[in-house]
């Protein structure tokens, strides 16, 4: 498949692409694999990225790579971004995941907005997330609950709705429970949960 040279509509001075309301997936449709686990990636329904970048840096060269597998929805790329990561570079993978899953929408898959980036980069994450989009993703980590909570907040700003369509996956048993509080769907991480056992 020939990969567009192509810019899509922007909401923002920096020209990361929109994505489209009417392309957003609902209930989440099993099996959630994470990308880049072989067998598992090809038998997943959703997708997601949170592992380590160099397992999907090779996206950005072909997103087209996993069109051919039987994927319905897909939460975007997740490239790290964190307070420590420089402004311009953490601008150019922001567009490079909003274009990525804008490219995907265009070809039929439903997208999750990720939402896992620093509290440095949670103003510019929203560029290009059309106000009253309600599909979200992000991760949860050990101790990290506040993040949970302020990632929590921006979808319901961007949604516009009280419990906002948002999948957090992992960060133990305090973000489980916050995640119960709130409706918010919770996925079991099992790395997480076992160091939340100690």
């Amino acid at each position: 498949m020939t990969i567009p040279d192509c810019l899509y509509p922007s909401d923002n001075i920096y020209d990361i692409p929109c994505l489209r309301l009417d392309m957003q997936p609902g209930h989440l449709v099993l099996p959630f694999a994470p990308y880049g686990t072989g067998r598992k990636n090809r038998c997943a329904a959703t997708l997601h990225f949170y592992v380590d970048d160099y397992r999907f840096s090779a996206l950005w060269r072909n997103p087209a790579k996993i069109l051919g597998d039987e994927i319905i929805a897909a939460v975007e790329p997740n490239y790290s971004l964190f307070d420590t990561t420089p402004l311009a570079f953490g601008l150019q993978l922001i567009y490079q995941k909003r274009w990525i899953a804008r490219f995907w929408q265009e070809n039929g898959i439903l997208i999750y907005a990720d939402l896992n980036v620093s509290s440095k980069f949670f103003d510019y994450n929203r560029m290009g997330i059309p106000n009253g989009y309600n599909a979200f993703a992000t991760r949860g980590s050990l101790g990290g609950l506040d993040l949970v909570k302020a990632k929590y907040e921006i979808a319901q700003q961007i949604s516009g709705l009280d419990s906002p369509n948002l999948i957090v996956y992992g960060g133990g048993k305090a973000v489980h429970e916050f995640c119960c509080s709130k409706s918010l769907l919770y996925i079991h991480d099992y790395m997480t949960a076992k160091k939340d056992e100690r």
